[in-house]
């Protein structure tokens, strides 16, 4: 899997989280709150069986894209279990936290009152299930770029304000996104 961190994480900050809510990470999902702190995972998807999924990101902790902010209307003392990731139609990918599921895996769909469903035994399975692809390089170009090589191409008749806003879109997006491999 590959992934654009949002920066290291600290021990303390995970600590903090769990004495602050009550629970206790496994150590592979606490090793990866430190190393990565989690972050974006674009062309991600996850895949068990019949079962695929695409990853939208892996929450971190006082992130914009956080953990704490999924608590405000995810009950994890009711569902056992805490918001570590997202799809991209906002169903959550979930870590248990009581001593029946601890580390398990699940995919809470929100259409369904996040009804939880196991998919992996551990964060280092879930991660082993999910298979990446590079951003290509050509996301990362800008829009002058673009524009010249289509020009260039013979198809300076399809450019137009829609094309370009697109193009604006992405170069924003993955400009300066660095994916690495997740490693615990």
């Amino acid at each position: 899997m590959l992934i654009a961190k949002y920066g290291k994480g600290k021990e303390k900050l995970v600590q903090m989280f769990e004495d602050k809510y009550g629970v206790k990470f496994d150590s592979e999902y606490r090793n990866f709150l430190i190393k990565y702190n989690g972050g974006e995972t674009p062309k991600t998807t996850f895949k068990k069986g019949k079962r695929q999924e695409d990853v939208r990101y892996l929450f971190g902790l006082k992130t914009e894209e956080s953990i704490e902010k999924r608590l405000e209307y995810f009950d994890h003392k009711e569902k056992g279990c805490i918001p570590i990731g997202e799809d991209v139609f906002g169903n959550y990918f979930t870590i248990g936290i009581t001593d029946e599921n601890s580390g398990l895996i699940y995919f809470c769909d929100h259409e369904r009152g996040y009804r939880k469903t196991e998919i992996a035994k551990s964060f280092n399975d879930f991660i082993s299930k999910c298979k990446s692809k590079e951003i290509n390089e050509r996301a990362k170009r800008t829009v002058e770029e673009r524009e010249q090589e289509m020009i260039k191409n013979g198809f300076a008749d399809l450019i137009n304000e829609h094309l370009k806003s697109t193009w604006q879109q992405e170069y924003e997006k993955y400009k300066d996104m660095v994916q690495e491999e997740v490693i615990l």
